[in-house]
C-alpha cells in the first residue's frame, strides 16, 4: 500500500560495532530492521523522551538510535548524558561512547567518572552482601531483607539486571508476610521488563498475583496491570492487551511506580490501546470500549492522535484513517515494545479495513478501491482480497474481466428450501 509517511522497513545494517548490552536495551525480540524519523505533526524526540525517566529513557533513546540512522546521533547523545547523570552504569556508558566515536562525533568520556563510579559500586555491592550475611546468621530477617533490596536496586543502577534478577528472587529466604513475596516477582517483572522479555514479565506478574490471591493492594495492582498490558502488546497479543486496558483506572495507575518512576507514559497506554483495538476489536466495539471508554480517553488526552485515528476508523473515513495510521506506525516503529510489531499490525488492520470497507457494496470497482484505501496498485489489492476470500473474511469472488469484487448472494428459492428443510428435522 501506499504511503510515502509509512515506516516501510529497510533491511540496511547501521555501521556500528555489535554490544551485548546495547542489545539488551534494543529489545529481546528486536531486530535491525532501519526506519525514517516520525512524521507525526509537531514530533520532538526531547520533549518525547523527557515523558521517560532514567533507565526508561536511556532504553527508548538507545533503541530508537539502532532503528533510526537520521535520529543515531541525537538519541545516543541523550542517552550518554544520561548515563552519566542518572545511572552507576559505567559499562553501557563506555558503548554508548564507542557509538558516537563510530558515527563521527567527537565527544569527551568522563573517564575519571567510570573508574570511581565502577569501584565505589563494586565496593558497595560487596559490603551489602556481607550485611545480609550478617543480618541472615543472626536471624534479623527484617534488615537482611531491606539490605537485599538495597543490593537488588543498586545492580539495577549498575546496569546487571540479571543479577539484579536474582537478587530479588534470594530476598524470598527473608520475606516475612506475602506482600513481600509478591513486590519480589513484580520488581523481577519491571527489570524484564527494561530489556522487554515479555514472556518472564508475564510469568513474575502471574506469581505475584497467585501469592496474594484476593488481598492485591490497589498500588501493586495498577502495576501489575500495566506490567501486563506491555506484556501483550510485546508479545504481539492484541486481544490480550485490550483485556488489560479495560482494567487500567487512570488514578490509580498514574500514581503507580511504573507511572512516577517513569518506566511507562500515558501516551504509551494511549498507542497501545489504540493500536491492539483496531487489530483486534469489531467496529462497534471500538466505539464503546475505546471512543466512549471515560478512563481510556484521559491518555487519549495525552495523545490526541490516537484519538483522531479511532474517529476516522469509525466514521469509516478509511483513507484518512490509513494516512493517520501510517503517521502513528512511524513513532510505533522506534517503540521499543511496538517495534518488533508494526508490519504484522498494519497488515492485520488493513485486512479489518478492507473488509469493512465491501460490507455495503453487491460489488465495488478494484480500481476505485484501491485508489480509496492507498493501495501501490489494483493487483496489489487483488492479491489481498484472494487471502480474505481465502479465509472466508469476505464472501466475494473478483471478476477479472469487468474489474470489480462481486458478492456472493443468496438465491430466494434455495434459501426458502434451507428454511423448509431445518423446520422439517426440527419435528
Amino acid at each position: 500500500m501506499s504511503n510515502p509517511s509509512s515506516p516501510s522497513p529497510k533491511r540496511a545494517k547501521m555501521n556500528l560495532a555489535e554490544s551485548s548490552q546495547l542489545e539488551n536495551f534494543q529489545g529481546a525480540n528486536s531486530k535491525k530492521v532501519v526506519y525514517p524519523a516520525p512524521t507525526l505533526e509537531q514530533f520532538d524526540l526531547k520533549q518525547y523522551l523527557d515523558e521517560y525517566s532514567s533507565n526508561a529513557k536511556i532504553k527508548r533513546a538507545i533503541y530508537m538510535a539502532e532503528h533510526c540512522t537520521s535520529l543515531a546521533v541525537e538519541c545516543y547523545k541523550i542517552a550518554f548524558s544520561e548515563l552519566r547523570s542518572k545511572t552507576l552504569d559505567t559499562k553501557l556508558y563506555e558503548e554508548v561512547w564507542k557509538r558516537l566515536r563510530q558515527l563521527g562525533v567527537d565527544i569527551e568520556k568522563d573517564t575519571e567518572w567510570a573508574e570511581q563510579t565502577r569501584n565505589e559500586s563494586s565496593r558497595k555491592c560487596n559490603d551489602l552482601r556481607s550485611e545480609v550475611a550478617k543480618f541472615a546468621q543472626g536471624g534479623q530477617k527484617t534488615d537482611a531483607l531491606k539490605t537485599q533490596q538495597e543490593l537488588a536496586r543498586l545492580l539495577v543502577q549498575m546496569g546487571r539486571g540479571d543479577e539484579a534478577i536474582r537478587a530479588w528472587q534470594d530476598t524470598r529466604e527473608y520475606c516475612i508476610n506475602i506482600h513481600d513475596q509478591a513486590q519480589l516477582s513484580v520488581e523481577a517483572a519491571k527489570i524484564n521488563q527494561s530489556v522487554c522479555r515479555w514472556m518472564q514479565v508475564s510469568s513474575f506478574t502471574q506469581r505475584a498475583v497467585q501469592t496474594l490471591a484476593k488481598s492485591v493492594s490497589e498500588k501493586m495492582q495498577s502495576n501489575i496491570d500495566v506490567l501486563q498490558l506491555q506484556a501483550s502488546v510485546g508479545d504481539g497479543r492484541w486481544a490480550a492487551a485490550v483485556g488489560s486496558l479495560r482494567t487500567l483506572k487512570y488514578d490509580n495507575v498514574s500514581s503507580c511506580d511504573m507511572f512516577t518512576s517513569g518506566a511507562v507514559a500515558p501516551q504509551d497506554i494511549a498507542l497501545y490501546g489504540a493500536l491492539a483495538g483496531l487489530a483486534a476489536l469489531k467496529r462497534d466495539s471500538i466505539k464503546t470500549d475505546l471512543i466512549n471508554n471515560v478512563e481510556f480517553g484521559k491518555y487519549l488526552d495525552h495523545m490526541p492522535e490516537c484519538a483522531r485515528l479511532l474517529r476516522c476508523f469509525y466514521a469509516s473515513r478509511y483513507s484518512e484513517c490509513l494516512e493517520r495510521l501510517d503517521k502513528l506506525l512511524s513513532l510505533a516503529a522506534l517503540d521499543p515494545v511496538l517495534g518488533p510489531h508494526v508490519g504484522q499490525l498494519r497488515t492485520t488492520i488493513c485486512e479489518n479495513i478492507v473488509v469493512l470497507y465491501t460490507q455495503p457494496f453487491v460489488s465495488s470497482n478494484l480500481a476505485s478501491m484501491a485508489q480509496a484505501l492507498r493501495f501501490d496498485s489494483t493487483a496489489d489489492l487483488e492479491e489481498l482480497l484472494v487471502k480474505l476470500i481465502e479465509r472466508r473474511l469476505i464472501s466475494a469472488r473478483i471478476d477479472g474481466t469487468s474489474g470489480y469484487l462481486v458478492k456472493y448472494t443468496a438465491n430466494p428459492r434455495d434459501t426458502a428450501l434451507e428454511t423448509i428443510d431445518r423446520m422439517y428435522r426440527s419435528l
